[in-house]
């Protein structure tokens, strides 16, 4: 029981959990003190958007987890996967909530740009650290090549995603409320892309910024390994 434990903290601390847990305090400790400051409750929807950021990192590591004891089979590595795409564009998504900045009364502009950022930045490493996980399982089961189209394409996807939830405003969970309006929606998008004003934009752009910034991700983290490797 001590062994297995021991595992699964070293597993939770090698995928990252201690900084993030700590970003995620930063975070939610700088908006108390902002609420408590303003007397108001600006903001306040960043804890939701925060939780909703750790979704897919906290599915991705059930699937590392599994992997780990042996029991990662494509009858439950299938659903997760799916889950995980569903829910990856709410990490990096935090970086669209800076939209919402601008003077408010009682707190300067500076620490509300602060606060943003912290958030965005957390939200922003969970999704890196829950991407490099599946990366690795693809990888593992079909090479590097599937591993990196399977980047690739939830990058694309992840950029769309977050078009869908900014300027559209579906959520994750409307694909088991709302499928027949989410999937109308989506096949108004493939027909007629250039006839939403910010649908090719906002795809682009941000699966370009997920890609490059998983390339540099995953460059550090290959020199650590080796540098583990050398020790």
């Amino acid at each position: 029981m001590t062994t297995s434990r021991s595992r699964v903290l070293s597993l939770l601390r090698h995928h990252g959990l201690p900084p993030v847990l700590l970003s995620s305090g930063v975070a939610v400790v700088m908006l108390h003190l902002r609420l408590e400051w303003s007397g108001r409750r600006s903001f306040i929807f960043l804890v939701w958007n925060l939780f909703l950021a750790w979704v897919p990192y906290g599915i991705a590591l059930v699937a590392r987890l599994l992997q780990a004891r042996g029991q990662a089979r494509g009858w439950n590595l299938l659903p997760l996967g799916g889950a995980w795409l569903l829910a990856f564009p709410n990490a990096p998504y935090l970086l669209t909530d800076f939209i919402h900045l601008k003077p408010r009364p009682g707190v300067p502009l500076w620490f509300d740009a602060a606060m943003l950022a912290s958030f965005a930045a957390t939200g922003w490493l969970l999704g890196l650290l829950s991407l490099e996980v599946w990366k690795r399982l693809l990888e593992e089961r079909w090479g590097r090549v599937v591993a990196w189209g399977g980047v690739l394409t939830a990058s694309v996807l992840c950029g769309y995603g977050i078009y869908l939830g900014r300027f559209e405003r579906w959520n994750s969970w409307n694909v088991l409320n709302r499928p027949g309006s989410l999937m109308e929606a989506v096949l108004g998008h493939m027909s007629e892309p250039l006839e939403y004003r910010w649908l090719v934009g906002t795809t682009v752009v941000f699966a370009a910024l997920v890609l490059l910034s998983y390339l540099v991700f995953e460059t550090l983290v290959q020199r650590r390994r080796t540098e583990r490797a050398r020790a």
